[in-house]
């Protein structure tokens, strides 16, 4: 056994430590806070049940769900792709007022998967796009620019409809809630070309001129 000492303090000899004796009731107590303060943490519950005959007895368990406010939005493929939907009208088309169908969409055939998935309100899809108001302009400033009103969006389902596009972007709509706040809806938005107007022979759009749209899903 060591001696804890100071050089100024003489060194004084340990003295033996005595206890006095416990009783076991009073032993079972201390024993008791301390499980009771070391199990807190912990949550837990026990109960016991003695005796003859038919024995029962509960133990109980609190349960919790965390959940995020979220929206979640998806048009074309569901990863960063952006889809490219492509209309060409052939010389016997052109200007006939027959509206034609394009290509590409991850659903085919200028079609595209969308969804909404929310728990955020009523959810509203915004369009924008990137060509200043001037539509999809041809590969010369002489070629002139082909009007966003050219391209219809069919909806699959009214519950998931389309906004109406523009050159200044377009009409929003409204998503159809599940159960407010809830929303989750999928549908598909198919993609043709009005060909009510005869353009210059140029290419129109892509996102270099103008032909960039921006969907933008918002809650409250």
């Amino acid at each position: 056994m060591h001696q804890l000492f100071h050089p100024l303090i003489p060194l004084m000899p340990l003295m033996p430590v005595r206890l006095k004796y416990c009783s076991i009731s009073t032993l079972l107590l201390i024993v008791l806070i301390g499980l009771l303060f070391t199990a807190q943490p912990l949550r837990a519950e026990q109960t016991i049940a003695a005796g003859a005959g038919a024995l029962n007895t509960n133990a109980r368990l609190n349960f919790r769900v965390v959940m995020p406010r979220f929206l979640r939005f998806r048009v074309g493929t569901a990863n960063a792709t952006i889809n490219l939907i492509s209309f060409a009208p052939t010389a016997t088309q052109v200007g006939d007022n027959i509206s034609i169908t394009g290509a590409g969409g991850d659903a085919g055939g200028s079609v595209v998967n969308v969804g909404v998935w929310s728990n955020a309100g009523q959810i509203i899809i915004t369009p924008t796009n990137n060509s200043a108001g001037l539509g999809l302009r041809g590969i010369a400033v002489a070629d002139g620019a082909v009007n966003y009103n050219q391209i219809i969006t069919t909806p699959s389902s009214a519950l998931l409809p389309a906004p109406t596009l523009s050159n200044a972007g377009g009409v929003a709509a409204s998503v159809t809630p599940s159960s407010l706040p809830v929303t989750l809806r999928v549908a598909t938005w198919a993609y043709s070309f009005a060909n009510t107007t005869v353009p210059a022979a140029s290419t129109f759009g892509t996102n270099a001129r103008g032909g960039r749209v921006t969907y933008t899903a918002s809650s409250p």
